[in-house]
């Protein structure tokens, strides 16, 4: 008996250490889990806190930061800090509260760095207030906003992600909570025994459990205090039974404070616009059917005063094993103040754009009505010029000013029209092969002249680039090298000018340097920028003393960058300056074309007097009377008969009339254009199955897209006003060999 008994002492004892042993650990495990998750839930509620002011503290520093530039008001800037600051204590906050997660932990990187490219960004605007003009300050602005896009964006991302696995957590506690009462159930089944022996212990166990509700209560309430202080309206659909929860922001959004948090989807779709209701419903549904890999909308809510704003939407779906959707948990956010912005800036956009539009106009538009005339100016000196044998020395004197102060001001339009081209980055490189040399040589025939005028010497060595080739585009290049030169000369009263063309090796890559140095009045370090911005010299005295716009140095530098190239600037005020032309090196081999001017010229009057013959005729159409007699004189000279037709409806007629071997058409003329009148003889040589005649187009407009519209007019080729008679002649010879070929 006694060994029974103590068998089944033993075996009692030993149900009963099993028992307890097994419910001790499940306990002391339920516990444990209890505590580990309400700290993961705490833990999350803190970073969708954290992460949700952040958002706030970046708005609050870009309004802050546009305040302080409308304003100048230095309350503003003191905000801007403080909310910058407020930033970098939070993305410190979410770094350290997320250091176990991986993907939060390089979202903040992204953010981090965005943030710092986004403060940079503001901190410079705000710093050149004074320096730019208000159109450049806001030509950042879709810069900025970009900035700040990113971060909303890796931010909403960060906050999707804790909504997650706050609905994961707060899953994974409420289950722990139903395991930790299935255990006591048990513990209560074995209540009768376990209650005398483990009394102390279940007490012990009792006291535990009720610290863990009331951490799970203050959890919960924290939760809500965290749903509150994002000022986002929350929502939670239960699909299934239709009823959804609404924080109180989601009212308080709306206007209303006493609306109760429990309702239906009804309540939400009776705030939606009329306009939209189908629109977003139909999206929740492509959503729910797996059309849509993700919710996110914005439609307008009625507010109670009758107004609407605009919402964005944000949710996540919870489905079950079989991917149908049971539950929807998101939020609502106010973005009437961001829609206003967005619309403003679209209305900027616009108005900018139209303004752009208008000074395209006005510069097509002046460029015809200063060109006509330069036109007929620059022809007569040239026609002058090539008579000042039989003029005297007082005479002569006379006709080279008049031809130096055309070439002047054809230089000065064609800086502004080049600058206007190159700001709407419509300027094209016409690029070939091409003798640097022979560049070189022509810069110095015509640089010599006022370095001499001027009395200073005038250096030009390129002996180490003799002979060579370079593909590029040389009238551009040439153009850099004569404003170059030309600056130096301008600002050099003693001493000379020196210019020095080399090769150059710059990490394993060629380079073409020449480098414009000059004894001249130099420049001081702080004023480096200045000389390279448009209509700005490093001091007004300069522009008063020495003349210019200020726009040689700044077309240069770009038409360089255009090359893939940059000009340098080196200098010391009272010591002169040196300026840097760098080109990648592009060489080819081969012979050049290149010749003398003069003998081009002379070439081409040869080609065209051997190519006349009796019947040769042209028509002039043109309404500009100085270019009448500038073209007149040329073709005069040539000995090639002509008629004159003074505006479109002229030109169509006298070609009805006559044959003519190639016309020339002004563009812009009254009671019938060039391309209308262009347009009507192809249309009936077209009817009538006659030859094609020649035509050039002559326009005083000069723009990017003119030669195209010549083009798709019917011309055959393309003149800008002011004409060069070389450039004239050259294309005259063209068609008229062509001509006589088809004959």
């Amino acid at each position: 008996m006694d060994n029974i008994f103590v068998r089944n002492m033993v075996i009692f004892t030993c149900i009963i250490t099993i028992s307890a042993g097994l419910l001790l650990y499940g306990l002391f495990k339920g516990d444990s889990d209890i505590e580990t998750a309400d700290q993961w839930v705490s833990n999350t509620h803190k970073v969708i806190i954290e992460a949700e002011q952040l958002t706030t503290y970046i708005e609050s520093m870009l309004s802050a930061q546009r305040g302080y530039i409308i304003t100048g008001n230095q309350e503003f800037l003191e905000e801007y800090e403080s909310n910058k600051s407020n930033v970098s204590q939070s993305i410190a906050n979410l770094a350290i509260l997320t250091s176990d997660s991986p993907s939060q932990t390089s979202r903040l990187d992204e953010i981090r760095n965005y943030f710092n490219t986004f403060s940079q960004s503001l901190e410079t605007r705000a710093a050149t207030l004074n320096l730019v003009e208000k159109r450049t300050i806001l030509s950042d602005v879709a810069n900025i906003d970009q900035l700040r896009d990113n971060i909303f964006r890796i931010n909403s991302n960060i906050l999707q992600e804790e909504y997650e696995l706050l609905i994961q957590r707060v899953n994974a506690l409420e289950n722990y909570r139903m395991s930790y009462r299935i255990q006591l159930a048990i513990g209560i089944v074995f209540g009768t025994i376990l209650i005398l022996i483990f009394n102390g212990f279940l007490f012990h166990a009792q006291r535990k459990r009720s610290k863990a509700e009331t951490s799970l209560k203050s959890s919960e309430e924290r939760f809500v205090l965290a749903v509150d202080g994002t000022q986002d309206g929350v929502f939670d659909w239960d699909i299934k039974s239709g009823q959804v929860f609404y924080s109180q922001p989601f009212f308080r959004m709306l206007g209303y404070t006493d609306r109760s948090s429990m309702g239906t989807i009804k309540d939400f779709e009776q705030f939606l616009h009329p306009e939209e209701k189908a629109e977003v419903l139909q999206h929740i549904e492509d959503y729910f059917e797996d059309r849509l890999s993700e919710y996110e909308q914005d439609f307008r809510m009625k507010h109670q005063s009758g107004r609407w704003i605009w919402v964005k939407s944000r949710a996540k779906a919870i489905r079950d094993k079989n991917g149908k959707a049971i539950r929807m948990v998101g939020a609502n956010t106010d973005i009437t103040v961001l829609k206003k912005e967005q619309t403003k800036l679209e209305l900027e956009k616009n108005i900018a754009e139209e303004q752009n539009q208008a000074k395209s106009e006005f510069l097509a538009h002046m460029s015809h009505e200063i060109r006509t005339p330069l036109t007929a100016i620059t022809g007569v000196g040239e026609i002058l010029l090539k008579q000042k044998d039989q003029f005297n020395e007082k005479q002569t004197k006379l006709i080279k000013t008049l031809n130096s102060s055309a070439n002047i001001l054809k230089e000065l339009i064609n800086d502004i029209l080049d600058f206007s081209k190159i700001e709407d980055g419509e300027i094209e490189l016409d690029e070939q092969a091409f003798r640097l040399d022979a560049v070189f040589e022509e810069t110095i025939s015509m640089m010599s002249l006022k370095a001499n005028e001027k009395g200073v010497s005038f250096v030009f060595d390129y002996n180490a680039i003799k002979d060579e080739q370079f593909y590029g585009d040389a009238s551009r290049f040439r153009q850099i090298l004569v404003n170059l030169v030309g600056n130096a000369i301008k600002f050099t009263d003693d001493g000379g000018v020196t210019v020095e063309c080399i090769f150059e090796d710059r990490d394993g890559q060629n380079f073409l340097r020449v480098n414009v140095s000059d004894t001249g009045i130099g420049i001081e370090p702080e004023n480096f920028d200045l000389v390279f911005e448009r209509f700005k010299q490093a001091d007004s005295s300069v522009s008063r003393k020495y003349g210019g716009t200020g726009l040689g140095l700044p077309i240069s530098k770009q038409l360089a960058k255009l090359m893939g190239g940059d000009i340098f600037l080196s200098s010391e005020a009272g010591k002169g300056s040196t300026f840097s032309l760098l080109l990648p090196l592009k060489i080819t081999s081969g012979s050049s074309s290149e010749i003398d001017k003069s003998s081009q010229s002379e070439k081409i009057n040869q080609q065209l007097l051997a190519s006349l013959n009796n019947e040769t005729k042209i028509l002039i159409v043109e309404d500009y009377e100085g270019n009448i007699v500038v073209l007149s004189h040329i073709i005069e000279d040539l000995s090639f008969d002509y008629n004159v037709a003074r505006n479109g409806i002229e030109a169509v007629s006298m070609w009805e009339d006559n044959h003519y071997d190639l016309i020339l058409m002004d563009v812009q003329m009254p009671e019938m254009d060039g391309f209308a009148a262009t347009s009507k003889i192809r249309e009936q040589e077209s009817e009538k199955e006659i030859a094609r005649t020649p035509i050039i187009g002559m326009t005083a407009h000069a723009l990017v897209g003119d030669k195209d519209k010549c083009i798709a007019a019917g011309m055959d080729s393309y003149l800008p006003k002011p004409l060069v008679e070389a450039d004239l002649k050259r294309e005259m010879l063209k068609y008229i060999e062509e001509n006589k070929k088809a004959a």
